[in-house]
């Protein structure tokens, strides 16, 4: 059951008790202790990181009553006083330990939620009351999209080495591209959610010894970044500059973030943060990775890509006409196969799980079968299912269609890299990932726009295929007949043909 979110105000006003920057207004909830902290955690003048009238910042860190300040730093029109320089306006949420859990402890995820319900103004108003409320809603452990985002710019390696920074720094400044918020909101949704309350930080403000942040966005300056270097227990993180070390340099759970980032496995990370393991600390994430990284590299295949009932009963049937001829000359790929390490597997296909040692630049793929026998880069895991299906008695679904190399070639690496991923998002939605389907409709739309109808018809065709001989098979009346899988397999079809 959710509890009451409590609210303050701390900017610069002169009141009746004193003039400057105080706590201006608070909700009956809040008590005289938290009150206190608010005043040495908020920022006053001349605080937010960016000089312009956009300048924000999203902050959280604990209180003395064992509830979290999740607030919003604006810049909020000039100071009262008339010193120069922007009103530094912050507005507070006091949640219990369970309305952030509700969140999955990720309070990027409580303030969208909180500001879409109307609770956070952002014209920088002092309010005459401010009362408690009670948030509905609730968000799940890891947002795909934005990681999803992350694993393109600033990559994998980059990612990973903000998780092991964050780990192993007391206080940890870090700069992009992206953003500081971005790359925080990041790292949030890199951590289980029983570790993320162990991170307090501001994306937007200059760092203070008074403010004790663990984590903070840097602004890049040359001579800011020297100073922080040379402040107590602060470590600097640059991700603008060219990397450091290569992923041989990760350990424990950084190591585990690369293996899932690089291979697009951002459904599978929501799966292992999903499961509740109380008491977990980042102390225990070392163990918890190497546990994690053996259990990736010890996955059999074969659930993952076993044909449904009447697929697996044809295969014993006589290739159709049609066929291609060099079509026919490929030996069929069992799930067996599939479940025995490659020489030099693909970055994004599964047969690499993400426990196993992964080449040293994300997405530099291994050789691929050459002339027009090879399936389009991007529909590995689909031309293996393909083979199956085509053995069937329709007559349009005998084999996918085949690229030649050139094509394929045509398209560059990190297009095909994409397309790779797409085809991860696809084939989990197909297999029932209610994850994997909120991701797919935002991840097609967004491709379709970028690389435009005739990249993707392809994709779309051979996705098609397989959605259609996956539905046959649910409803085959000696399977286990599942409706709302059956029902999602036919959502991804309407996605893929929205707009045709």
């Amino acid at each position: 059951m959710a509890t009451m979110i409590e609210q303050a105000v701390f900017t610069s006003a002169q009141t009746e008790r004193s003039a400057g920057y105080q706590v201006v207004a608070k909700s009956p909830g809040v008590c005289e202790a938290d009150a206190r902290d608010l005043a040495v955690w908020c920022p006053s003048h001349d605080s937010l990181l960016e000089s312009g009238p956009q300048a924000s910042s999203v902050n959280f860190h604990p209180l003395s009553s064992g509830a979290y300040c999740v607030s919003r730093t604006i810049a909020a029109g000039w100071e009262y006083s008339g010193r120069g320089g922007h009103r530094v306006y912050t507005h507070c949420l006091i949640v219990s330990r369970e309305t952030l859990a509700q969140f999955a402890n990720n309070p990027f995820s409580l303030l969208r939620a909180a500001m879409a319900h109307g609770a956070i103004t952002t014209r920088g108003e002092i309010p005459a009351n401010l009362e408690g409320f009670v948030l509905p809603g609730s968000a799940a452990s890891v947002d795909h999209a934005l990681l999803s985002r992350l694993a393109a710019n600033p990559g994998p390696l980059r990612m990973a080495l903000l998780v092991q920074a964050a780990l192993e720094s007391r206080c940890l400044a870090v700069f992009g591209p992206p953003s500081g918020e971005k790359l925080i909101a990041g790292l949030v949704n890199c951590l289980p959610p029983e570790c993320r309350t162990e991170f307090p930080f501001c994306t937007g403000l200059k760092y203070s010894s008074r403010r004790p942040f663990r984590l903070f966005g840097a602004s890049g300056d040359p001579a800011e970044m020297r100073w922080l270097a040379h402040q107590p227990n602060v470590a600097v993180l640059d991700l603008s500059r060219p990397l450091p070390c290569s992923q041989a340099a990760l350990d424990g759970w950084a190591r585990l973030i690369f293996q899932l980032l690089a291979a697009g496995r951002t459904t599978l990370l929501a799966t292992l943060l999903s499961k509740a393991r109380p008491d977990l600390t980042t102390a225990d994430l070392p163990a918890l990775a190497l546990q994690l990284l053996e259990d990736l590299e010890a996955l059999n295949l074969r659930s993952a890509f076993q044909p449904g009932p009447l697929a697996a009963s044809r295969k014993a049937a006589p290739k159709q006409p049609n066929t291609p001829p060099k079509a026919r000359q490929q030996p069929e790929e069992s799930a067996d196969s599939l479940a025995q390490p490659a020489e030099t597997p693909a970055a994004h296909d599964d047969a690499h799980p993400p426990g196993a040692s992964a080449p040293e630049v994300p997405g530099k793929h291994g050789p691929r079968p050459s002339g027009s026998t090879m399936a389009h880069g991007a529909h590995r895991k689909f031309a293996k299912t393909g083979q199956a299906e085509g053995h069937g008695t329709t007559a349009g679904r005998a084999s996918p269609r085949l690229r030649t190399h050139t094509d394929s070639a045509d398209l560059g690496p990190e297009v095909l890299e994409r397309l790779e991923h797409l085809d991860d998002v696809v084939f989990d939605a197909i297999a029932g990932n209610t994850h994997a389907m909120e991701e797919l409709g935002v991840l097609w739309p967004q491709l379709l726009g970028q690389l435009g109808e005739e990249i993707l018809a392809e994709s779309r065709q051979q996705y098609l295929r397989w959605a259609l001989a996956s539905l046959e098979s649910r409803l085959d009346p000696q399977a286990d007949y599942d409706p709302e899988r059956a029902s999602q397999v036919v959502e991804v079809m309407c996605l893929l043909l929205e707009n045709v």
